[in-house]
Order: structure tokens, then C-alpha cells, then sequence
């Protein structure tokens, strides 16, 4: 099984974000053990605006935290076709949203694990919240 994780869920551990830790920390962790786990590759410039301008994180700290992340997750990558489609594609409103399906798409992903499923509504690959996703993930094993 191959899953993106947005960002928010990302956030959600980096930040120590209740009550939302809990859940986030266990996708997490099912990304280290059961599950092949991607993050976009724009989802590391968003999570560095937040941490560096917005939570006040150090150059130093934001390099440590992704450098982190790049151990356990692969990244879901953009090409110009791909931003092509997340730009015109009117089932979203967000363009960062149709960017993460886009991702997800590209790579052949089964999920998109995000707390926002009603963003994804008229995707292609199911969203699911993590509470649903680790439902899935322990069904499988």
C-alpha cells in the first residue's frame, strides 16, 4: 500500500498539534513499518514557509526535521503536465489541494491521508482521514 501524507498531518507531529498528535504520530509510524508513505514535493517549500516564517524554526531546525522525513517518506514529484492538470482542474478549489492529487496521482498512490477528505471529495484516489487509514492498514495485516 502506497500513501500520501498532507501536510497538515505532517504539521500536525512537527508541531505537536492536539488533538490531532495522536492519530498523526501513528500514520507516521505505520509510514516506518506497513506502509509505503510519500509526501509531495511541494509540501516541503509550504512546510517551510509555516516553520521558518510562521512558527519561528531555525534554517538549522527546518533542514533537521525534512532531512528527518526523507528517511521514512519517498516523494511524489511534479512534472510541468501534472501542475498543467492541478491549474485547470475545477473539482478543486485550492490549488494546493489539486496539487497533492495531482502528486498522488502521478505516483500511483492508493490514499491521500489529510483531517480535510471534503477537499478531495472529486479525487481520483480516496482521502481518508487517519483514524479511517489506520483502520485500512491494520485490516491489511
Amino acid at each position: 500500500m502506497k500513501a500520501l501524507i498532507d501536510t497538515n498531518i505532517l504539521l500536525d507531529v512537527i508541531l505537536l498539534r492536539e488533538p490531532y498528535l495522536k492519530q498523526a504520530k501513528r500514520v507516521l509510524q505505520c509510514c516506518q513499518t506497513l506502509v509505503d508513505g510519500f509526501i509531495a514535493v511541494h509540501s516541503f517549500s509550504n512546510m517551510f514557509y509555516i516553520l521558518h516564517e510562521v512558527e519561528e524554526f531555525s534554517i538549522e531546525e527546518c533542514r533537521n526535521t525534512f532531512n528527518k522525513l526523507l528517511y521514512v517518506f519517498d516523494v511524489a514529484g511534479l512534472n510541468k503536465h501534472d501542475i498543467i492538470s492541478a491549474v485547470n482542474n475545477g473539482a478543486f478549489l485550492d490549488l494546493e489541494d489539486a496539487m497533492q492529487h495531482e502528486a498522488s496521482v502521478s505516483a500511483g498512490l492508493d490514499y491521500i491521508v489529510t483531517r480535510n477528505c471534503k477537499d478531495f471529495k472529486n479525487s481520483a484516489i480516496p482521502a481518508v482521514t487517519p483514524e479511517e487509514f489506520l483502520l485500512i492498514v491494520h485490516a491489511d495485516n
